[in-house]
């Protein structure tokens, strides 16, 4: 779904295209596409994308009002898909402030994007973003912009998630379900444990903290990174959660959110050995070492992953499914 400023680029509605120009600090390999727009930004939107336009994102971010105080970087972690470059490049051109696209010859993975984006980040204040985000209020630039007027000092503001502009299919309510339970939460609660709720798909953070803490790129592909993350940054620096949300559009349907979950154990056991006080309370640690000892283990998990996938399933029995699963798999890693 989209929102009312929200409308997509026409197929003929191509931009003028420029030749890739060199940056001093480009690193080996990367093509750089600039829109030559000059100004002083207060905020750098910061997006890392892989084989993703972010078309409803960066269409949103040109139409908000603020856009004009900000600048873009966008970050393709080697796609190598010309099609989607040229689509890319369109949005760099339209983007009301200075943008930058960095295309990586190889994919280097998301700890490594961001790291990249912020030493690339030239304002005091950077707006990370997910491709797959879509600001939920036209105010949503303006919001960090004047949450920035109210913190003197070094922080750590997170807008949240939610799922206002999107529509769960049959294939997607399992991820839905997941996301409204452990993401998609209010402020109030977040700020409950400020650390444990940073999720980067939408935050603003001063880049002096971005320089004392850099993104662990020994958490290899999808989780975890951004929790790990967001503790040490919370143990160092205020982290505020505010009512400035976006919405997730990139729900996965079963198979692909179940393979993503199994292939995450390790960065969970990443996680835990780096924090293991604040880990060890939570309900799925708890869950993942009782189920560590049972011989039947792989019985239970192999009957959760069913029950996971079963869409005849109430959605909370699926989501119980889906955490015993989970569990399963990440006690053999701890």
């Amino acid at each position: 779904m989209q929102t009312g400023w929200d409308t997509p680029f026409e197929e003929n509605d191509s931009a003028p295209m420029q030749s890739h120009l060199p940056v001093g600090t480009t690193e080996q390999g990367e093509d750089v596409f600039t829109n030559s727009k000059s100004g002083e930004a207060r905020i750098t939107i910061c997006i890392p994308t892989w084989k993703d336009s972010a078309d409803a994102l960066l269409c949103s971010l040109a139409r908000l009002p603020g856009a004009d105080q900000c600048t873009l970087l966008i970050f393709d972690d080697g796609s190598l898909d010309s099609d989607l470059t040229s689509q890319l490049i369109r949005h760099t051109t339209r983007f009301p402030g200075p943008a930058r696209l960095i295309s990586a010859p190889k994919n280097v993975g998301r700890s490594h994007a961001r790291n990249r984006l912020k030493d690339l980040a030239e304002s005091d204040w950077v707006l990370f973003l997910d491709a797959d985000m879509q600001p939920d209020d036209e105010a949503f630039l303006l919001n960090y912009l004047g949450a920035i007027e109210a913190h003197t000092e070094p922080s750590l503001i997170a807008g949240g998630c939610s799922l206002k502009n999107i529509r769960p299919t049959d294939e997607t309510r399992l991820h839905a379900a997941q996301s409204a339970t452990s993401e998609c939460i209010t402020a109030e609660q977040r700020n409950q444990s400020p650390g444990r709720y940073v999720f980067t798909s939408n935050i603003l953070v001063h880049r002096q903290i971005l320089n004392a803490v850099r993104f662990d790129p020994g958490f290899v592909g999808w989780g975890w990174e951004d929790v790990d993350w967001g503790l040490r940054v919370a143990g160092a620096y205020p982290v505020q959660h505010i009512e400035n949300t976006a919405t997730h559009l990139g729900l996965d349907p079963d198979p692909k959110l179940i393979e993503k979950y199994a292939g995450s154990a390790h960065n969970f056991a990443r996680l835990v050995e780096h924090h293991p006080e604040i880990m060890s309370a939570t309900p799925l640690y708890r869950m993942a070492k009782t189920l560590q000892p049972i011989p039947g283990r792989r019985l239970i998990q192999s009957s959760a992953l069913k029950l996971a996938k079963l869409k005849a399933a109430p959605i909370k029995a699926r989501l119980f499914g889906l955490k015993i699963f989970r569990a399963s798999v990440y006690g053999e890693q701890l």
